[in-house]
């Protein structure tokens, strides 16, 4: 009978050979040593690994997008236009700038979309900016996911004096989600681009420099004052920077987790929602002189941020960013704060409100003080109620401090309020008919009528814009 255990054709002892034994049980043991010493000390191939699973974390829940980014859901019952209310006699007279994206509004921008557009009170478009896509986004950097066109969007847009337009780029099923920075002309031509993970609103100061939150990642990020909390999991961090761009160059960036590692408010890093984004740095703005007036120990041109993961608000030095006045816990996962002329500001707080109005409030708050106080929605509001947005969420300021534009990504709105008051002015919800996009892409669909993020409109005084005058068609 032949040896089970043996090959065809030969005469070996049987399975249990202690050489072969010995062998396997060492490349075994080699395996895993430097599995360990891979992840100790990130030899190769850790960042494949970490940059794997960062990627994996951030795309697990990922959306559906045959549409683009802007459509929220399609719903037969949605209008097949921005639906505009003015509440109140005392709307302001602004024009409005209205953040678009690849493939919105094809009925005026049929190529590409439009990436943004003026409005008058009445809706009546007045200027359009339509970028070919196809050149801006030849070259994006290397990321993970799903970097289609129709996943791009801008999440904010600064004005120019003449017509330009610095758009802030991010993506929906991507990872990463910040993007870059990029200016356009008056006309939509490309003038510079920058892909080094710029995100949110950014900031134009009158001498045309660009202030944007950007972020870079670190792996096994460790904060010294907590010896045991190592925050992110050995996954790779994504640490908040304010970058500075002057033309098209990056001038400076400031580290605000080097910044806030050598100031009294190292208990920030402590308590935070997501270790894997500390920072969350989501707006820019700065303090002008009559602002730095009200403040003591502020000066001109220093800058109020907000830190959305620490439910901080904070204005730093222009200079060397150091920490002048932090206000913390007294809102939750805020955006978009917002200096008044007499140097209170207003704050998007998107979970820090009252559930039974929405959970989401306009908050001022107070540096000198260091109290805060709900404008908007105050008890026994019914404009503009329920008034809730999740994420992101922005407010600008008219030019006499009277009046703030509140815009909510989803639902896709903006609403101008009184600030004294609190009481709604002026209403745009966003709605359109996307037929010519789902006509392109030969996809059908039962209605074509959607419902539609909007990442902000902004007031902005009468241009002399020379191209075409024409309505929502």
């Amino acid at each position: 009978m032949t040896n089970p255990n043996s090959h065809d054709g030969g005469d070996q002892t049987g399975s249990f050979d202690p050489a072969r034994i010995i062998f396997v049980a060492s490349l075994c043991l080699m395996a895993f040593t430097y599995g360990v010493a891979t992840m100790m000390y990130q030899l190769f191939p850790y960042g494949i690994i970490m940059n794997a699973k960062a990627a994996y974390h951030a795309l697990k829940d990922i959306e559906e997008d045959d549409l683009f980014a802007g459509v929220m859901a399609l719903d037969p019952k949605a209008p097949a236009r921005p639906v505009i209310a003015t509440l109140d006699p005392d709307v302001g007279t602004e024009h409005l700038l209205v953040t678009g994206g690849p493939y919105e509004f094809m009925q005026r921008c049929p190529k590409f979309g439009c990436m943004a557009w003026v409005i008058d009170r009445k809706g009546k478009v007045l200027h359009s900016w339509e970028v070919d896509t196809d050149a801006l986004f030849s070259d994006l950097p290397e990321m993970a996911g799903r970097p289609l066109t129709r996943n791009l969007y801008p999440s904010g847009l600064a004005l120019g004096a003449d017509g330009s337009l610095v758009m802030t780029i991010q993506a929906r099923n991507t990872f990463p989600f910040q993007i870059g920075i990029a200016k356009i002309d008056r006309n939509g031509k490309l003038l510079w681009k920058h892909w080094d993970h710029n995100h949110h609103w950014s900031m134009l100061d009158r001498a045309g420099n660009v202030y944007s939150p950007s972020m870079h990642f670190e792996r096994n990020v460790k904060f010294r004052e907590f010896r045991n909390r190592e925050r992110c999991n050995g996954i790779s961090t994504w640490l908040g920077s304010i970058s500075t761009h002057r033309m098209a160059i990056c001038v400076r960036k400031l580290d605000l987790a080097d910044i806030i590692a050598k100031s009294k408010y190292r208990g920030l890093f402590y308590g935070l929602r997501d270790g894997c984004d500390p920072i969350h740095l989501n707006s820019i703005d700065l303090a002008s002189p009559s602002v730095a007036a009200a403040i003591p120990g502020v000066n001109p041109g220093d800058m109020l941020i907000s830190m959305r993961e620490s439910s901080s608000v904070a204005i730093i030095d222009k200079d060397d960013g150091h920490i002048k006045k932090l206000m913390t816990g007294q809102t939750a996962g805020q955006h978009s704060p917002k200096f008044l002329p007499d140097g209170t500001a207003l704050v998007f707080d998107n979970q820090g409100g009252d559930r039974t109005l929405g959970g989401t409030r306009i908050v001022r708050m107070n540096f000198v003080t260091g109290t805060s106080e709900t404008i908007f929605p105050r008890p026994g509001s019914t404009r503009e109620v329920p008034f809730f947005s999740m994420n992101a969420g922005h407010i600008d300021i008219s030019s006499d401090g009277r009046r703030a534009m509140i815009t909510g990504k989803e639902p896709g709105r903006s609403f101008e309020i009184d600030i004294a008051s609190g009481q709604p002015l002026w209403s745009y919800h966003s709605s359109f008919d996307i037929a010519p996009y789902l006509e392109r892409h030969k996809i059908k669909a039962k209605t074509t009528r959607a419902m539609q993020r909007l990442w902000a409109s902004t007031m902005c005084p009468p241009m002399n814009f020379t191209l075409p005058v024409s309505g929502i068609e």
